[in-house]
């Protein structure tokens, strides 16, 4: 330790401790404009200068390390004059627009002239300015040159975390100005950031600009829903009506980053068309009933289909809370008797043999629930089957700052390219499904004669894994869209027990696209799955006959009506289709019986995160009146049924989770939360050694023929991202990614992508990306599903399809 004495008072602290880490450290504040913990030292803005004995100079509190025995003032006679001049500097040509600036009662130059300045100006010359309007750099970020301060936070926070380089610098000196690098920022996520972070109202954002005032409106702090990352945020309304959304820097995982869905997707709340009344189908029209005949349909005809021993199914959305999953389950199981329960229609793979057995063996022996802050210190972080800035943008910041700041190596392999593949030591395109060959050649030691793509990757890969002490595995989970995706969670489960023989400490972490795929499968809503990962019968395995009735909470699984797909069978005459939901969808407009259920921002819950972190949900604004929640109806059903109801607050529900659940709420280094005791209710399913089934590294086929991926982008979760007007206004088009050949891209300019399969096609135009291999193509999920546009996968995934580029002459191109 390191003894100094700063402002009177004896401190000791770190060796490399700056003189600012020291003084906040200990409540003593020294101000500043430039610096933030996370980004680079700029020392530009000199507001931190302090006094230190025995030196001439001011130094820089933020780039100045403490030294044995050194004495510092941050509040002497002569720091409190150079920071007033300093202060009448910045105000010599700052605008003194405060009452019509949106950063008005929140800015931080704002806050320090009140605190450190000397209330005058000697400087009487007009003010520079730079240009008379406002310039809009894209349609969610505008800028005024004339109240940049040069902090550089915004360029720092734009091309160290967030991996663009979408901000730079003009000129020099007082002639210097933050401007849009790469044609006006066509390299910038959207992401708002550097709006975040800016200390004045240089930066802005289009859709809250001028709407409102920082006092006039009411903050909720809950968490975003649009993936699993789980970022803390900050909802803000004026009079029950969204404005915007902030983070705040000490809350959460993501400590003030936000990506482009979390920050200007809330607006989803009021979007779309929404569900006010129970209806029913009278005549192939949804006609308006009350809840009392709703409710008594429902009961009457679940109870006829449980006495002739029919079928009942149940779809949950993995946007809805861990209370309300848990009550759907006890509803399915305990009212309906059903054990037929689905969280996600999209992992089709999950449908396959032995599948949802590895599944249970990973999640309750294997996967870490800590903070993934500390799972990325490993010395080795091995990102598998994820496009991790696409669709988890925050944990890709976290990532990449942590590579950046660590001693570390980072290794992907995904079907998609990702952000990060700059920062890697080694990455590939890998067809999902072929995880478990590639974690496979990982465990055979010395890397053999490379003779595939897939062992050249881990033969570079191996010895920087072999010699480190701890490594780091974050899964996507395209693989469980895969008829491979058994073979893929055995072998996670192998490697990992691998590396942890040899005395590695080995993390695995799974990475979801959507807020609560994990709580859901916590709380049992999965077949042959009781909360807590309690093992459970599991329903018949029938595909040729449709349910006889089936209850769809939240979700929309009839948009991609694939041939075998058990709830487009629902759609048969001879089954009976509930739709619980918030919103209007494909669903919701062929259910015989359509109930309004409480949207995401009005009711109170938990999620749990891609951590294993619960977090609690609060409502933004208050629900509709008169109108039972969701929670509420499910109990009115199961009275109608004859049985009891339930409590349905979320304090009040956390007393059965918890008696089933005992871990649940439990999270973090210290907690034990792999449920060491049920590890033996989930062995390793017959198989678990036969070799995978493994998907052609090469396509051998016609060149007019690719595999077909999906998922979600920078600007679409699904397709509640639908409901943003503010993301439908950055990617409303749908467009066919690929990567088209090796002629230049100008000769591609106009053209239009057709993919056919099955009879069916989808034609949207061509977006180049280079970083794709030649035989993938992505299509956005919410565009592959849009009408007249659906391809189906028919449990086929990656699926081979046709592709035709065409011109605007009409003139056809294979590739």
């Amino acid at each position: 330790m390191v003894t100094i004495t700063l402002d009177g008072q004896q401190i000791e602290v770190e060796p490399g401790t700056t003189i600012l880490t020291a003084a906040r450290s200990h409540a003593i504040n020294i101000p500043t404009f430039c610096y933030q913990e996370r980004l680079s030292i700029s020392a530009s803005c000199r507001m931190c200068l302090v006094e230190v004995e025995g030196r001439n100079k001011l130094e820089p509190a933020c780039a100045t390390a403490v030294a044995p025995d050194m004495v510092i003032h941050s509040h002497s006679e002569r720091v409190v004059a150079t920071r007033e001049d300093m202060l009448e500097m910045l105000l010599a040509n700052h605008p003194l627009d405060c009452p019509i600036c949106d950063k008005g009662g929140e800015c931080e130059l704002q806050d320090t002239v009140f605190e450190y300045g000397k209330g005058g100006s000697r400087l009487r010359d007009f003010k520079r300015v730079f240009r008379q309007r406002d310039i809009e750099l894209n349609k969610v970020i505008v800028f005024n040159a004339n109240r940049c301060i040069q902090c550089q936070r915004c360029v720092r926070i734009c091309e160290e975390v967030v991996g663009d380089v979408a901000l730079g610098t003009a000129e020099r000196g007082l002639d210097s100005e933050i401007t849009g690098v790469g044609n006006s920022l066509k390299d910038c996520s959207h992401c708002g950031n550097c709006i975040e972070v800016c200390p004045v109202g240089a930066l802005m954002s289009v859709p809250y600009r001028y709407k409102a005032r920082p006092w006039d409106l009411v903050e909720t702090e809950t968490i975003c829903n649009m993936c699993g990352t789980g970022c803390s945020l900050t909802a803000q309304v004026r009079d029950g009506e969204f404005k915007r959304v902030k983070s705040s820097l000490d809350t959460g995982i993501n400590g003030e980053l936000l990506c482009a869905k979390g920050r200007f997707g809330f607006d989803a709340i009021d979007g779309g068309d929404r569900i006010r009344e129970p209806m029913m189908r009278v005549n192939g029209a949804h006609v308006p009933v009350s809840w009392n005949e709703a409710i008594r349909f429902i009961a009457t005809k679940a109870r006829v289909v449980m006495e002739s021993g029919g079928r009942i199914q149940g779809h949950i959305s993995p946007r809805e809370s861990n209370e309300t999953a848990y009550m759907f389950q006890n509803l399915m199981r305990r009212v309906f008797g059903s054990q037929d329960i689905h969280a996600s229609t999209r992992f089709s793979g999950l449908q396959k043999a032995g599948a949802i057995e590895a599944l249970g063996h990973v999640v309750t022996g294997y996967l870490d629930r800590k903070p993934l802050k500390s799972v990325l210190q490993a010395e080795c972080v091995f990102l598998l089957g994820s496009n991790i800035t696409q669709e988890n943008p925050v944990s890709g910041y976290l990532l990449r700052s942590a590579v950046r700041g660590g001693n570390k190596s980072l290794f992907i392999a995904s079907s998609r390219p990702c952000g990060l593949d700059d920062l890697a030591a080694a990455s590939m395109r890998l067809l999902s499904g072929n995880e478990a060959q590639l974690l496979g050649l990982l465990m055979q030691g010395e890397p053999k004669m490379a003779n595939s793509a897939i062992e050249e990757f881990v033969s570079v890969i191996q010895p920087t894994v072999a010699t480190a002490d701890s490594i780091t595995f974050l899964i996507g989970t395209e693989f469980l869209r895969s008829s491979l995706a058994a073979q893929c969670l055995r072998k996670i489960a192998q490697v990992v027990d691998y590396f942890k023989a040899q005395g590695k400490t080995v993390y695995l972490q799974f990475l979801f696209d959507r807020p609560n795929q994990l709580g859901l499968w916590d709380m049992g809503c999965l077949d042959g799955v009781a909360p807590g990962w309690q093992r459970s019968p599991s329903s018949p395995k029938t595909t040729k006959n449709p349910p006889d009735l089936t209850y769809i909470l939240g979700s929309d699984p009839l948009r991609n009506r694939a041939r075998d797909d058990p709830a487009a069978l629902s759609q048969q005459h001879s089954t009976c289709l509930v739709v619980h939901t918030s919103h209007y969808n494909k669903s919701a407009e062929q259910a015989d019986v359509l109930l309004p259920a409480t949207p995401f921002g009005e009711e109170s819950g938990t999620y749990t995160n891609n951590e294993g972190r619960v977090q609690v949900l609060r409502p933004v604004r208050d629900a509709a009146q008169n109108q039972p929640s969701t929670r509420q109806v499910f109990n009115l059903i199961a009275q109608a049924l004859g049985q009891g109801a339930g409590p349905i607050g979320s304090d009040q529900l956390h007393v059965p989770i918890a008696a089933d659940f005992p871990g649940f709420g439990s999270f973090g280094d210290t907690a034990d939360m792999r449920m060491a005791a049920r590890n033996s209710g989930w062995p390793i399913s017959e198989g678990a050694t036969d070799a995978p089934v493994i998907l052609p590294e090469n396509l051998d086929v016609k060149d007019c023929r690719r595999y077909l991926i999906t998922g979600d982008n920078l600007f679409q979760s699904g397709q509640y991202t639908a409901r943003s007007g503010v993301l439908s206004s950055l990617d409303a088009t749908p467009y066919v990614e690929l990567n088209p050949g090796p002629e230049p891209d100008h000769a591609f300019e106009g053209m239009m992508v057709t993919l056919v399969s099955s009879g069916n096609s989808f034609t949207a135009p061509l977006k180049i990306n280079r970083s794709f291999d030649k035989q993938t193509v992505f299509v956005a999920e919410r565009f592959l599903t849009d009408d007249g546009k659906t391809i189906h996968f028919d449990g086929e995934y990656p699926k081979l399809v046709d592709v035709v580029i065409s011109g605007p002459e009409e003139r056809a191109s294979q590739v």
